[in-house]
């Protein structure tokens, strides 16, 4: 059952998706036959222009993916489509983990079409070779492409906590019988304090627990490793509060349903 309800979720934020790869594979496109002719000094300009606009879409493009999912699953559980979607014989449970993987995946893939979209507009011989030559460096201890993954990783793990901090604040405001919009705002702002307050307290303790080690990130000769602990210590709480969203989230939409 979770592969159907995935499939069905998943195709419902495509939608909103599929323009946003078709502008950023666009601009890439542009961008790369305009600098075929970038002589021409009114061309230049306009590819210019063309790559801030790639720039600018490109930065974006994550937050408007979590922004699709977010509205989805506020869509299809908590207003008008909610009253056909837990009528479905399906879980609670299997509702929820559909909306994170689905959340992950259209991640995974805008990384993957934005990675196509620079490609394609900035691509030169030789600059996978050069890639993988700076991937394998070392630099204070640690290869640089163990580097990159650790972040990716961590990256991942702060963006589906966000996501989940989301969906946590609405199912809490949309337990309300009135208002549901403004407490699902004010149940984000909660969190996000409250987390924020948290990642604070875990610094302070990190500081006391040994003071020099924040100052011995600043100097030239640390370790990446000692960077790489800083960040997986944040990282491990980071999917704690994730846990404890996903917990909150389930626990409101299956004890104190009250849809719009």
């Amino acid at each position: 059952m979770l592969g159907q309800v995935l499939k069905y979720d998943l195709k419902a934020v495509c939608r909103y998706l599929i323009p946003l790869y078709a502008v950023l594979l666009g601009l890439g496109v542009m961008v790369r036959l305009l600098g075929f002719f970038d002589n021409i000094s009114i061309i230049a300009i306009i590819c210019g222009l063309m790559v801030v606009a790639l720039v600018l879409v490109s930065v974006f493009s994550f937050v408007l993916t979590g922004i699709f999912s977010v509205k989805h699953y506020l869509e299809n559980l908590f207003k008008d489509e909610g009253y056909l979607t837990h009528t479905l014989p399906v879980k609670k449970e299997t509702l929820l983990v559909s909306k994170v993987l689905v959340s992950l995946i259209t991640l995974i893939l805008t990384a993957l079409v934005l990675f196509i979209s620079l490609l394609i507009a900035f691509y030169q011989e030789g600059l996978f070779s050069e890639v993988i030559k700076v991937l394998g460096l070392s630099i204070y201890g640690m290869k640089v492409y163990e580097f990159l993954l650790f972040m990716i990783f961590y990256s991942i793990i702060g963006y589906l906590t966000t996501i989940l901090m989301v969906y946590a604040a609405i199912s809490v405001g949309y337990s309300k019988s009135s208002n549901k919009l403004v407490s699902s705002v004010v149940c984000a702002l909660i969190f996000y304090f409250a987390m924020e307050i948290i990642y604070f307290g875990v610094l302070s303790v990190i500081v006391l627990i040994d003071p020099a080690f924040i100052s011995d990130l600043d100097n030239e000769v640390f370790m990446m490793k000692d960077l790489i602990s800083f960040f997986t210590i944040f990282m491990v709480f980071t999917a704690c509060i994730g846990g404890v969203y996903y917990y909150i989230s389930y626990r409101y939409m299956n004890k104190k349903l009250n849809l719009e």
